[in-house]
């Protein structure tokens, strides 16, 4: 029997898995993937890459350019409606072309490739980076101690099996997750809320039917149906999704004609010549893990947690876990941080989950059935922006302002600067040229300094040679020029003060000025964030 050892092991190569084989092979961490089905998915399903989910991926050379270059379609165009069908009536526009300007948040333009382009190139990525990916491999078997995972693959072609040693798991298998069963951790929520059939057609009269509208989506709510209409990045495929009820009828009886009269029903058109390329069933569901660890195993993406599609946060979600994995398992693999950051991920990653899912679901019921008010959480984060982008973490690896006022989010265009919060998006100059303040944030630590706080500058070069772990460090006025002091606005970066920024762009501390002995203060931060015990204490806020 084959015999392998390697640092990380990730089951599952959807967006979740692929996303953490290319942040960690970015960061110099060997993983292995393995996958059971044959290659990335066909169907666009999850549409795009958010804001959010590419601030954690553009330092990555290419890759940014890469999705750009597989979504052409012109987002300014994108169009989302609340319809009987594609040409008949709207009832709701949600969101109007020309609306859509991001640039107040983010350095990152979105991409709304479909899930099949977007995997395909984040597997380009992580084979380039050094990541070894296997496909139609399946997982025999897992067990795990204190000092690693023992796990068995097969080769499902060969029937070969590979013992594998791993130090750490990642699972991205599914919201069926064989791993989250074998380890008995629980699921919570309301479960699956409906059974829907994706239909992949292509049809050279589609571009008439949207009559040049570019990125569109239509929740379709007809006396008939209930589902949804999304175009692709080939503008005569597209897709449609319908629900149906197993009590009254099979996925199997979803041959070709019965496709084609439900995708002519979906876009209004019911003499359409089109081609069915192809039917997927699948589960609509609104669940979350209980937990989202057990001891060196990690639930990312939808072995985590699964939502309704409305809203666009699913794939989002799942990228989002593994980004905030990798950076933690290679600090942890590299010896510069404690074992305990590692249980920072569920502190962190479950109430955004939890969240999202939530404002999902709420989201269907707005969207596509309003007869199940009883699916509707009243207590949700109302604002999408919020959710997707606002969301806050409480954990450990960060020390609170003696003033967080505890609520979950806060408005991504109203920013704080409160530790648990993402650093706000602020153009800069530096050396004469634009730079965000999200640029600077990547593999490493970030310290901003104010104008009159050299000492923090000085402190940090001290403390990265100490504790052996990189630090970013700039100094507003020197390093960087901000003519409109924004960057103090929009961060609460005091003159004399710092703020430490996480390699996922989150504040783990904030200062106002440099009280006592900066170096001595700033080891107890960093150290405290790290969950490196030995040289914590509490240091003045």
């Amino acid at each position: 029997m084959a015999a392998s050892r390697v640092p990380v092991l990730i089951v599952g190569a959807g967006l979740a898995g692929l996303t953490a084989s290319v942040l960690l092979g970015w960061r110099g961490v060997s993983c292995l993937l393995a996958e059971r089905r044959s290659a990335t998915s066909r169907h666009p399903r999850a549409r795009g890459v958010n804001l959010r989910s590419l601030e954690l991926l553009r330092g990555i050379p290419g890759l940014e350019d890469d999705l750009r270059v597989a979504s052409p379609m012109d987002m300014g165009e994108f169009r989302i409606v609340i319809a009987e069908s594609v040409t008949g009536q709207v009832f709701k526009t949600l969101l109007a072309p020309g609306t859509l300007d991001t640039r107040l948040l983010s350095p990152a333009a979105v991409c709304h490739a479909g899930q099949d382009r977007v995997e395909l190139i984040l597997l380009r990525h992580a084979r380039q980076l050094g990541a070894e990916i296997r496909f139609g491999t399946e997982l025999i078997s897992l067990d795990q101690n204190a000092d690693g995972v023992e796990a068995l693959v097969r080769d499902r072609a060969t029937g070969q099996e590979m013992a594998i040693a791993a130090e750490y798991l990642i699972a991205a298998d599914g919201n069926r997750s064989p791993i989250r069963q074998a380890l008995g951790i629980g699921i919570e929520g309301r479960g699956v809320l409906s059974n829907n059939m994706s239909i992949l057609f292509q049809a050279e009269g589609l571009r008439e039917v949207l009559k040049s509208q570019g990125f569109t989506l239509y929740y379709l709510q007809n006396k008939n149906f209930s589902g949804a209409f999304i175009s692709t990045d080939d503008p005569m495929i597209g897709q449609v999704s319908v629900e149906y009820d197993p009590q009254k009828e099979t996925a199997e009886e979803y041959g070709m004609e019965r496709s084609k009269q439900i995708v002519r029903a979906a876009l209004g058109t019911p003499n359409l010549p089109l081609t069915i390329l192809d039917a997927m069933p699948w589960e609509m569901s609104a669940q979350t893990a209980k937990r989202m660890s057990e001891g060196r195993v990690f639930l990312v993406g939808d072995a985590a947690h699964t939502m309704p599609p409305t809203g666009g946060l699913g794939g989002q979600t799942a990228m989002q876990d593994a980004a905030d994995l990798a950076w933690k398992l290679t600090l942890v693999l590299k010896g510069q941080a404690g074992p305990g950051l590692l249980a920072t991920y569920h502190a962190e990653r479950h109430p955004v989950a939890a969240m999202t899912v939530a404002r999902q679901t709420t989201n269907y019921v707005e969207r596509m059935r309003s007869d199940r008010t009883e699916l509707a959480d009243p207590n949700v984060e109302a604002d999408y922006m919020s959710v997707a982008m606002g969301y806050r973490y409480r954990s450990a690896s960060i020390i609170l302002d003696k003033a967080d006022d505890g609520q979950a989010t806060e408005n991504p265009l109203h920013p704080t600067g409160m530790p648990g919060t993402r650093l706000a998006h602020v153009v800069m100059t530096r050396d004469g040229e634009a730079i965000s303040t999200l640029d600077l944030v990547g593999r490493n630590f970030l310290l901003l300094a104010g104008p009159v706080g050299s000492t923090w500058i000085e402190a940090a070069a001290r403390v990265s040679a100490r504790l052996g772990v990189e630090i970013a460090v700039y100094q507003l006025g020197a390093d960087l020029i901000d003519p409109l002091d924004a960057v103090r606005a929009r961060t609460g970066l005091a003159a004399a003060g710092a703020l430490l920024v996480r390699p996922d762009g989150f504040i783990a501390w904030r200062t106002a000025d440099a009280n006592g002995d900066s170096s001595t203060t700033l080891t107890h931060v960093l150290s405290r964030v790290l969950l490196r015990n030995s040289e914590a204490a509490s240091p003045t806020t």
